[in-house]
């Protein structure tokens, strides 16, 4: 009876381990199909995985990505300079003391000083021969101007030129803000009264 015993006792364990075996190796092939690591982790807490990529399903696409349209300019679209307020710009045009080179009739502001000679063109009823935008182009680049008031006045005392061809009127892209700008340009649209003269 009780070699019977030892005998029973003996399967039993040797059917746990042999279960044990089978569901630790099942583990171990489940962990290692899912791309888990089967590496022990290190005295530290660490251990290293192994790099798994995407499914292959997920590399084959089967649509191509459809792209978001572009932001399109709208049709007819050209550069508009915002309202500003010409009070405020004839006020930068006195701080710039733009007076000094430019005459403007009927507007209380100095005129230009003897020594400086008809150096820039009279503004007095320039406000309705020029756009706003033509009034920002000579603020930031008065040699774009140049070129054209050469060609169209040919009998104007050219003053406004240096030796070298170029525009005398300073650079102010680095001490006026853009309100400043738009201020001061919308003081010149204002400049309707007086006859131009060149």
């Amino acid at each position: 009876m009780r070699t019977a015993r030892l005998r029973w006792r003996s399967l039993l364990a040797s059917g746990v381990l042999l279960r044990g075996a089978i569901l630790t190796c099942s583990l171990l092939l489940v962990s290692v199909l899912n791309g888990q690591s089967t590496v022990l982790p290190k005295a530290d807490g660490h251990h290293r995985h192994r790099l798994v990529g995407p499914p292959p399903e997920f590399l084959q696409q089967r649509e191509p990505v459809k792209q978001r349209p572009r932001l399109a300019m709208p049709k007819g679209w050209r550069f508009a300079l915002p309202a500003g307020d010409h009070h405020a710009g004839r006020q930068v045009f006195a701080d710039l003391e733009c007076f000094k080179c430019h005459e403007v009739v009927d507007e209380d502001v100095p005129a230009p000083e003897a020594e400086q000679g008809d150096v820039g063109p009279a503004l007095s009823g320039m406000g309705a021969m020029h756009s706003a935008e033509y009034f920002v182009e000579t603020l930031i680049d008065p040699n774009a101007s140049v070129a054209w008031r050469i060609k169209h006045h040919k009998a104007e005392d050219k003053g406004y030129l240096g030796a070298d061809g170029t525009s005398k009127m300073p650079s102010y892209n680095d001490s006026m803000t853009v309100q400043q700008l738009i201020d001061v340009v919308a003081y010149m649209k204002s400049l309707t009264a007086g006859e131009h003269r060149h």
